[in-house]
């Protein structure tokens, strides 16, 4: 079991780095909290801590769970990193073209990344491009240009992209 010390110690840490993440000063979080800077500083630094209700008003400034605050994660195997989180936050801002332009990378670059586990610097093929499934993301700008095509897929095909 953790101790209330240790919790302590986390909230104040994870106050200053979820504070700054957002691109907050200690002055602007105040304003936003209706708080004195001071005491915004003295929860930082460990001199006092908030209480309950202050702590759920700052997770929702700063757009985390208490959990995430608390780094206490009780129903879960998977614990995600603050960059992990952003991602997250920011795919699911993501129009459904964006969407769909990320679940393909991302589907792309696993399967290149396990696939050939023995054979980490050999490119392997993923799909034939007459494979009906087969997208050319190089090409996703309807309208482009012949030039502009081969050069996009000039760089696809360079093998130091």
């Amino acid at each position: 079991m953790v101790s209330d010390d240790t919790i302590r110690k986390t909230i104040c840490r994870n106050i200053v780095k979820y504070r700054k993440l957002a691109g907050l000063s200690q002055k602007e979080f105040a304003q936003k909290l209706g708080a004195a800077p001071s005491r915004v500083s003295s929860w930082e630094t460990g001199a006092n801590s908030t209480d309950i209700d202050t702590l759920f008003q700052i997770c929702k400034i700063l757009n985390i769970s208490i959990n995430a605050m608390c780094e206490i994660y009780p129903d879960s195997d998977v614990l995600l990193s603050y960059v992990e989180q952003d991602h997250i936050r920011k795919y699911r801002d993501l129009d459904p073209h964006g969407r769909e332009m990320v679940d393909f990378t991302l589907l792309k670059e696993w399967e290149r990344s396990t696939s050939g586990q023995n054979q980490r610097n050999k490119v392997v093929p993923l799909m034939p491009k007459d494979d009906p499934n087969y997208v050319n993301a190089a090409h996703a700008i309807e309208g482009a240009s012949e030039e502009d095509k081969q050069h996009d897929e000039d760089i696809m095909n360079d093998e130091n992209f």
